[in-house]
């Protein structure tokens, strides 16, 4: 009997996690500023490398419980971190200390109030944030957890971090958890969890720097949940509060069609605007403000940019014949593909997985900002759908951070093409090519 071969095994695992684990404590204590393209790329690419080895060769019964231990640990290790590949936080802390204080965040912006001088704000947090001039865009979900990470106080940033961190933790430890039960309830394989679970990209940009797409995913994922075991009511009640942590998922109602017919859809529409509408109120019951809450959303999705792809066609068009950069048409018509994407979604789509899955890749594809974090709620639908592009995607939209090397901070359209051209590649492969090879080969058992 060869007793060799599992120590070996064993001993290849171990190395695989600690490499993991080496890599997220890098990012999370040892990357002192976003510019340093080298040691972040370096550290993500060995942490997918790990990734890729454990999903291929230990994604086994005899290894889920490892693998378990391993998803907690990867997070806990960034527990006492500071986000440094995102300056959202800045505007976090700054929104919170203005709600612990009794001011609206969509009542004024950081511009107007810094010049008020009132003594318990930070001026480091308005020097750091990357929008002082807009109100706030960040709905009530976040305004609340915002509201704790300002109790620690002025000049506590690691401790307003940490507070935060628990919140966001408890957000995408929930997901594993539901991740797995609703593939329990589709019999489908368990350890499929563990391509969430794992992947670097979700471990950095969620417990590491810290973004409330966790919370809309895990308010997508209760709420498809309790829609499949028919408790509609309470689905739209998860799907509202999926709304307050980020505005996007209201375009998922629709598949509640599918599922609960016509009637039960639109109440189930009034339930979450209702409970949208109760959770808003506190910081929008008036036009101003409501106004100011829009023109923020505006500004955002019509001036800035990141990363985009056919969006970067149409600015090349524009510049090439207009001699400028025409965002505020080029928004117009990307939103208008966006629309057209969403109802092909709506009416091809095979069940809510899918369509929520196509949607969000519809979104960010036609986007015009698709920063590495906004792909995340594809990885989150991978083990439920029979495309891996997403996963694929979060490998390649790391190269995205390129942008940072320098400030002010400048793309780089050859890492773009190379992002997006590498990944219509292998969704090209993925959608055409890969049955097509399957059946010729099949003869071959191949």
């Amino acid at each position: 009997m060869n007793l060799e071969r599992p120590i070996k095994f064993n001993l290849i695992y171990l190395i695989l996690s600690v490499l993991l684990l080496i890599g997220t404590l890098v990012l999370g204590y040892f990357l002192v500023d976003r510019s340093n393209i080298k040691l972040l790329w370096t550290c993500l690419g060995l942490m997918f490398i790990a990734y890729f080895i454990i999903l291929k060769k230990y994604n086994t019964a005899e290894f889920t419980k490892f693998n378990s231990y391993l998803s907690v640990i990867s997070r806990l290790v960034l527990l006492f971190s500071f986000p440094i590949l995102s300056d959202d936080i800045y505007r976090f802390i700054w929104d919170g200390s203005l709600i612990l204080h009794g001011i609206n965040p969509f009542g004024f912006t950081p511009k107007e109030l810094i010049n008020m001088n009132f003594t318990w704000l930070n001026p480091v947090l308005f020097q750091k944030m990357n929008s002082p001039e807009y109100y706030s865009v960040y709905p009530p979900i976040n305004q609340l957890a915002f509201l704790f990470i300002a109790i620690p106080g002025k000049g506590n940033l690691i401790a307003s971090a940490t507070v935060l961190r628990l919140f966001i933790l408890a957000f995408d430890l929930g997901n594993i958890y539901l991740i797995k039960k609703l593939l329990i309830h589709f019999k489908k394989n368990e350890n499929l969890v563990f391509l969430y679970a794992l992947n670097p990209l979700v471990i950095i940009e969620f417990t590491g720097n810290l973004h409330f797409e966790a919370a809309m995913i895990f308010f997508t994922l209760l709420a498809i949940w309790l829609l499949l075991k028919d408790k509609w009511r309470s689905s739209a009640v998860a799907l509202g509060l999926a709304i307050c942590s980020k505005l996007l998922p209201v375009v998922f109602l629709p598949f509640f069609i599918r599922y609960i017919g016509w009637r039960k859809t639109i109440y189930a529409g009034i339930i979450c605007s209702f409970t949208t509408i109760i959770l808003f109120l506190p910081f929008i019951y008036n036009l101003e403000l409501a106004q100011h809450f829009v023109e923020s959303i505006q500004l955002y999705y019509g001036k800035f940019e990141f990363n985009g792809s056919i969006y970067q066609i149409l600015k090349a068009i524009g510049w090439e014949r207009l001699h400028y950069n025409p965002i505020a048409y080029t928004s117009k018509i990307l939103l208008g593909l966006t629309l057209v994407g969403f109802l092909i979604t709506y009416f091809k789509s095979r069940n809510i997985f899918e369509g929520i899955f196509w949607l969000m890749f519809v979104y960010t594809i036609f986007g015009a900002i698709v920063h590495p974090w906004y792909i995340l709620i594809l990885v989150a639908l991978s083990p439920f759908v029979k495309w891996r592009f997403g996963i694929i995607w979060s490998v390649l939209i790391c190269l995205s951070y390129y942008t940072y090397r320098v400030f002010p901070y400048q793309e780089s359209l050859t890492i773009i093409w190379v992002e997006y051209g590498l990944l219509g590649l292998y969704i090209f492969y993925e959608l055409l090519i890969k049955n097509y090879l399957k059946k010729i080969l099949k003869p071959f058992k191949i």
